[in-house]
């Protein structure tokens, strides 16, 4: 059911997880702030590759910072929708200091080295070797430091577990759309639902969506006041994208924070 604090209203919304260029964010995403003079971003981003397994990437960036907003899985307790835009611009995180020649980052019973990028100025496993990891699995991101630049540390966060849909359907007019996934029994996750389609109808691309932040507790409706242009879509523009995301925090010093984000998502593409 659709919560009293959800709410609609055709605004901009910026992509949320972590990247020099997209720390703030909005709708409850990012509720906690820190003044700090380094900062430290940690991204896992993945797809779902079967119901207990997702196929990912990290990146790595550290950088100069004065107040930021961190996004935090923790404060998402309220259901939230918005109208965007779908920004197809296509953008690279980049960093700022350097924290060593390597960046070491442990999966289950795996290791990986991140090596450093002097173009980019940040870590990250190939792009085209992704890794492939497990339910139950924990990051663990140990940072060598350096001086200049950014101290040594270590931080850890429980990978996100893949998000299973149901049996999601197109509804008539007049309906809401129901939307149910295999929910998470841990509270520090939260779900980002993505409805895209084209708006006007003669877009030849989906160029704009229903983008709802959510309690991760395994279904929402979205009313059927918001599924107009949805609905007026053709099919080929219509799809459905869940994320479950997970953050985690640490202060090294008063003014020195390191963040780590996992997030996995699963597509689901309408007839």
């Amino acid at each position: 059911m659709l919560s009293a604090s959800a709410r609609f209203s055709r605004l901009a919304m910026p992509a949320i997880l972590l990247g020099a260029a997209s720390i703030a964010a909005c709708n409850g995403l990012s509720d906690s702030q820190a003044t700090v003079n380094h900062y430290g971003a940690i991204n896992i981003t993945a797809r779902s590759a079967a119901a207990t397994r997702a196929t990912a990437n990290a990146t790595v960036v550290f950088f100069d910072a004065f107040t930021v907003n961190v996004p935090d899985s923790y404060s998402q307790r309220t259901d939230q929708c918005t109208f965007a835009n779908v920004d197809t611009t296509t953008s690279v995180t980049t960093g700022a200091l350097k924290a060593g020649t390597s960046v070491g980052f442990a999966f289950g019973s795996s290791t990986l080295t991140l090596p450093y990028d002097s173009t980019l100025l940040r870590y990250a496993n190939p792009a085209a070797a992704p890794f492939v990891y497990s339910n139950g699995d924990i990051a663990r991101v140990t940072v060598p430091g350096a001086t200049p630049g950014f101290p040594a540390s270590t931080i850890s966060v429980p990978l996100a577990e893949p998000v299973i849909p149901g049996d999601i359907q197109v509804p008539p007019f007049g309906s809401a759309l129901n939307v149910t996934w295999t929910a998470s029994a841990d509270t520090t996750t939260a779900i980002i639902l993505s409805v895209k389609y084209a708006n006007p109808v003669t877009s030849s691309y989906a160029n704009e969506q229903i983008y709802c932040t959510l309690k991760d507790d395994g279904a929402f409706a979205l009313p059927a006041t918001a599924l107009t242009y949805f609905l007026a879509a053709p099919g080929a523009t219509r799809t459905l994208q869940l994320t479950r995301w997970r953050t985690r925090s640490l202060l090294i010093d008063d003014k020195t924070l390191l963040h780590i984000a996992s997030s996995v998502d699963t597509i689901v593409k309408f007839p």
